[in-house]
């Protein structure tokens, strides 16, 4: 019998137990949320926009302006050119509810804070329409902005998160070509083709759990064209599935224009298919004529609008690797 009775008034302490914990719990939580409200009640925003539509901004006498249309940022005076999507919705968060340092009553007056010949002017329209000018003054040592809202009397501080985004020049916003999303084990067949001369190359899987793999010339068909060292090829698949856009001189190029990179008789055209997600896709890079300052070859992906430039010592790794196979 005592032990029994220990039983129950252990497991009825037990229960004590658990409900405190629980509401101690609770009343963190509540606490916590508390302190959170109080803390974001207590942030001065210098502009509430909830839906911002359009940002322009002058920077050493240019301005750049940009719209959103259908969920997309676009370059109000270039509609082809490829805007760096994410880079915008930062600006935009940004200026949608631009906090304070803190806001500067009863001080001086704008030319003191620089307000009066602000060095940068940014525009933010939200989808109602309302447009908000905000005015960026002078730096402080701490690295902070004075600034600023047209048509307002009181001026703030704030960080310079506002300077440092819109401190870039156009080409800042230009989205870059992107290639496959493949590593060098995803490749499954390459070929390189130099004026008339062409290599073909195609990988066959002997045992998927292992990975081990054998490299063929022309066809696997017959042992004959087998490789004797994987290596070189396993190289150029890596290579090229590393191969990044460095710059683009060319959003938007037409066929009259591909002599100007030497794309309309290319050096070399490198094609690759490769296996993702169970699913075969091919991808050609054409090479044209080297860039001025000769560090960079001219490249285009098959049907792209966008010149490419892509480094020298990427390309000619991909030339090379595979001779004397």
């Amino acid at each position: 019998m005592k032990k029994k009775n220990g039983l129950i008034y252990g497991a009825a302490a037990l229960a004590v137990l658990c409900a405190v914990y629980v509401g101690v719990g609770q009343y963190m939580d509540r606490s916590q949320k508390k302190t959170e409200n109080k803390e974001e009640a207590s942030k001065v925003f210098m502009t509430d926009v909830s839906d911002v539509l359009s940002v322009s901004y002058d920077r050493d006498g240019k301005e750049l302006s940009f719209t959103k249309k259908d969920g997309k940022w676009i370059y109000d005076q270039d509609d082809k050119f490829p805007v760096k999507q994410e880079k915008m919705d930062g600006i935009a968060s940004t200026v949608s509810k631009l906090e304070a340092v803190r806001k500067l009553e009863g001080g001086d007056g704008f030319d003191a804070y620089g307000l009066d010949q602000p060095i940068r002017t940014i525009t933010v329209t939200g989808a109602d329409n309302k447009k908000s000018v905000i005015l960026l003054g002078n730096g402080t040592q701490d690295g902070d902005y004075y600034a600023a809202i047209q048509g307002e009397d009181t001026p703030y501080l704030i960080s310079s998160s506002l300077f440092t985004e819109t401190d870039s020049a156009l080409d800042d916003f230009m989205a870059l070509e992107e290639f496959p999303a493949a590593a060098g084990t995803d490749v499954t067949s390459i070929t390189v083709t130099k004026g008339d001369s062409s290599k073909y190359f195609i990988k066959k899987k002997l045992d998927d759990e292992k990975g081990t793999i054998e490299w063929y010339k022309d066809s696997a068909d017959s042992q004959e064209n087998k490789v004797e060292d994987n290596s070189p090829l396993n190289v150029l698949a890596d290579s090229l599935t590393s191969l990044k856009v460095k710059s683009c001189p060319n959003y938007n190029v037409d066929d009259s224009q591909l002599k100007d990179y030497g794309l309309d008789q290319p050096s070399a055209v490198i094609t690759y298919t490769y296996n993702k997600n169970g699913k075969d896709e091919t991808f050609t890079l054409t090479v044209g004529s080297l860039n001025q300052d000769s560090s960079c070859y001219y490249t285009r992906t098959e049907n792209s609008p966008f010149v490419n430039e892509i480094e020298k010592a990427a390309i000619d790794k991909c030339l090379t690797v595979d001779k004397g196979i």
